[in-house]
């Protein structure tokens, strides 16, 4: 079952330590999952920062899958 955050402080620690990150865009939200090796973490927020995020995290080499 994943477990949702709601900081993005907090979902950032989880993404650095992600083997993977993806990537779900609804109409009025992104939804951004970190899987780690036990959980999955989710985070749903505006697109504008999805898309800060996503940048950020590319640049740091993570494996980025967007549906």
């Amino acid at each position: 079952m994943p477990r949702e955050v709601f900081l993005v402080e907090l979902w950032r620690r989880y993404a650095d330590a992600a083997e993977e990150i993806r990537v779900k865009r609804y109409p009025d939200y992104v939804k951004l999952k970190a899987r780690l090796k036990h959980y999955l973490y989710t985070i749903r927020v505006p697109p504008d920062v999805a898309d800060q995020l996503i940048k950020e995290y590319k640049s740091k080499n993570k494996t980025i899958n967007e549906y």
